[in-house]
């Protein structure tokens, strides 16, 4: 078995009675209220070149630069093997590429009803129903929009008002944080924690931690399961113990994340919150079939929920694209059933689980700990025993206020990039304030790539000389 990788920082923490919690939470609130910076310094050390143009709105001062943006541009750089953004360098299945031609040559060209065409929606309440164990009206509570991201955008716009505050599981993508920030809302992060983790499922919520984040001002709860970057899938009894938390708060609905819902492995189950007694009616649950189908370019996504939340983010939907490329909705709709038919989804799971074992092994070889994920396209690996990074602190040992970019996560990644090829990303990107400590041993990667792509991360690595200076 492999090493777990030790997070000590997380050990050593010393969780606080839930009195305290609010009163942290409410100290949090009083700092929104001042200048963005005065409430997190670490964005005043922004890289020069995320530097807002004089033009730029005031909310636009809210925004984090993007960890992504600033990876990618260092693995061009440096001709890296990426392994830090989520997209797969294998090809699409050919049975979606002849539905993407089918539906361009029976010339769907036009506009189609914002909330998505009939014939998609038709099959994807037809796809759910059972999964949700409801009748879902694929005309009232389905809305089809431009990819996940555009659908966590619109549904923020939608409903969160500037006094309104959203917490998010974190670690967590960025887009929710991004939208909140940009409407003026606090968002407030409830990490997940471990004290050893050798696998995904050893990370964990804590329900009082939850519980005490939560108060009456909160409009919206962020979760993601499979979740991005830890691998986690969080088990019917975990979502049930959320789902009792949620009921406490009864103008609290949950925005779930659940693009990575057919790529769930070693024989586990992925469960829909919504799916639970009363929560259907304060959820909105989102998904791509960009994942799915491995063509995350073809930006198409859907949100389910109740009418009355769906109607409000379509609505924002609407005002910004209008409607989703209708010949990629048809070949999405085409392409749902002939996957079903031919038993497309478990083959794919089935293929990026092996993918997942083969880069754990290598990893592993090349002296990092992969902190095994049960779902997704990533993992965080432990770079505990990597030498030869400048960093001010030791390990776990940098205060929160530190400039993020001066971690020693993000200086582990960029060696990674600079000096073996490899791109990973910063796990303390995922966190807000007050909780960066937890990953700064860990880096993500994604293993949602050709067998190719992965041999020749393993071998930069091995061949850069950093591994000789691992204990």
């Amino acid at each position: 078995m492999a090493m777990a990788a030790p997070l000590t920082a997380v050990r050593a923490a010393v969780r606080a009675p839930c009195g305290a919690r609010r009163a942290a939470a409410a100290a949090r609130r009083a700092a929104s209220s001042q200048s963005i910076f005065e409430a997190d310094p670490t964005l005043a050390e922004r890289p020069q070149s995320s530097v807002m143009s004089p033009l730029a709105s005031v909310r636009m001062g809210r925004t984090e630069p993007s960890v992504f943006a600033e990876f990618s541009e260092l693995s061009e750089k440096h001709h890296s093997v990426n392994l830090g953004q989520g997209f797969p360098d294998f090809p699409m299945p050919a049975f979606v590429k002849e539905a993407a031609i089918e539906a361009i040559r029976e010339d769907y060209n036009q506009y189609s009803r914002p909330a998505g065409h009939y014939r998609l929606v038709d099959v994807l309440a037809r796809r759910y129903s059972p999964k949700f164990d409801r009748d879902i009206d694929p005309f009232t509570e389905i809305g089809v929009v431009g990819g996940a991201t555009n659908a966590i955008f619109s549904a923020l716009v939608a409903l969160v008002d500037p006094d309104d505050e959203v917490v998010c599981v974190e670690p967590y993508f960025d887009a929710p944080k991004i939208a909140a920030d940009l409407m003026g809302a606090t968002t407030i992060g409830v990490p997940l924690r471990t004290d050893w983790a050798e696998t995904s499922a050893d990370w964990r919520l804590d329900l009082d931690e939850l519980d005490g984040a939560l108060t009456d001002r909160t409009k919206l709860l962020v979760l993601n399961t499979p979740h991005n970057p830890t691998g986690k899938v969080f088990s019917k009894s975990e979502l049930e113990g959320i789902a009792t938390v949620v009921k406490k708060y009864p103008k609290l609905i949950v925005l779930t994340d659940e693009v990575y819902e057919d790529m769930v492995f070693d024989g586990l189950e992925h469960v829909h919150i919504a799916s639970l007694p009363g929560m259907f009616e304060r959820t909105i649950s989102v998904f791509s079939a960009g994942k799915a189908f491995s063509a995350t370019g073809w930006r198409v996504g859907h949100a389910i929920g109740p009418e009355e939340l769906i109607s409000p983010l379509v609505r924002v939907h609407q005002a910004s694209n209008f409607s989703t490329p209708t010949p990629l909705q048809i070949a999405t709709a085409i392409a749902f059933e002939r996957g079903a038919q031919e038993g497309y989804f478990a083959e794919f799971s089935a293929t990026l689980q092996a993918k997942r074992d083969k880069l754990c092994r290598l990893l592993r070889t090349a002296g990092l700990s992969p902190i095994v994920p049960q779902g997704g396209y990533f993992l965080l690996a432990d770079t505990t025993k990597v030498g030869g990074v400048t960093t001010e602190f030791p390990l776990w040992e940098a205060p929160e206020d530190m400039p993020l970019r001066d971690r020693r996560d993000f200086a582990v990644c960029r060696l990674l990039c600079e000096r073996a090829g490899v791109t990973a990303i910063p796990a303390s990107a995922f966190f807000s304030l007050g909780h960066r400590h937890i990953t700064d041993s860990l880096a993500r990667f994604c293993f949602c790539k050709e067998d190719k792509t992965l041999d020749e991360a393993y071998k930069r690595i091995v061949h850069s000389g950093l591994n000789a200076t691992w204990v």
